[in-house]
């Protein structure tokens, strides 16, 4: 009779990848990159990282997305960058920066980089609910204009700003060029109870800036905000 055969061995069974968790890739994506004002959003197979950073974060992004197993055909940035003074500015609003894709919402009419003599156009979407709009552009020279100083708009209105009209030649773009940073203000109430000068130092805006919104959480009154760059070249 014949012996009996030994048995075969079994195939050694495949490693199994990990589970990504996007959620978490998607918040650690958010807070990667310091001088930044990020919004990471998630579904159950990819990550989408969107807003404003530094020149040269979008790095750190990456990196952060790739140590958490995140692939990068699953990862969507759509990352606006800047050189400027603007980290101070970016801390502050952090607090109150509008989710993706919450209001208020800003886009910057026409191609960017806007060139020497174009206007500057500004479609902003407010809140379902009436609000006080405000608008200001940050310049490199750590100054700080009012575009719009304190506007009041009805719930979910849609508001083009910087069109020419009689009196008003529109926001013309000049030099000094590169990579500024506008900021949209939807606030439930009056965010000053005085004006602010139409130009003015970043510090001093900002110190009247964080009282502001102190003042604004103590009287459970409800402020977003959303910041944009907008790139100037001489021409294209």
């Amino acid at each position: 009779q014949p012996a009996p055969q030994p048995a075969a061995p079994l195939p050694a069974a495949s490693p199994v990848a990990p589970r990504v968790d996007f959620r978490a890739a998607a918040q650690a994506a958010a807070s990667a990159a310091p001088c930044s004002l990020l919004d990471g959003t998630f579904t159950d197979q990819a990550v989408s990282v969107s807003g404003v950073l530094r020149r040269g974060g979008d790095a750190q992004i990456r990196r952060v997305l790739a140590d958490r197993g995140v692939p990068s055909s699953a990862a969507t940035l759509s990352l606006q960058s800047f050189d400027g003074p603007y980290c101070g500015a970016l801390d502050m609003l952090r607090q109150i920066a509008a989710p993706a894709g919450a209001a208020p919402r800003v886009q910057i009419a026409g191609t960017q980089p806007l060139q020497h003599a174009d206007l500057l156009r500004l479609d902003v979407q407010m809140p379902d609910r009436a609000s006080y709009l405000y608008v200001s552009y940050i310049m490199k020279s750590n100054e700080i204009v009012h575009l719009v100083p304190s506007q009041p708009q009805g719930a979910g209105a849609r508001v083009r700003l910087g069109d020419p009209r009689p009196g008003f030649p529109g926001w013309e773009v000049d030099e000094p060029y590169g990579t500024d940073l506008i900021v949209v203000f939807a606030s439930e109430r009056p965010l000053f109870p005085q004006p602010r000068p139409v130009i003015e130092s970043l510090d001093d805006y900002l110190a009247a800036l964080g009282t502001a919104l102190r003042d604004a959480r103590t009287q459970n009154s409800a402020v977003a905000a959303r910041a944009v760059v907008v790139e100037t070249v001489q021409r294209r």
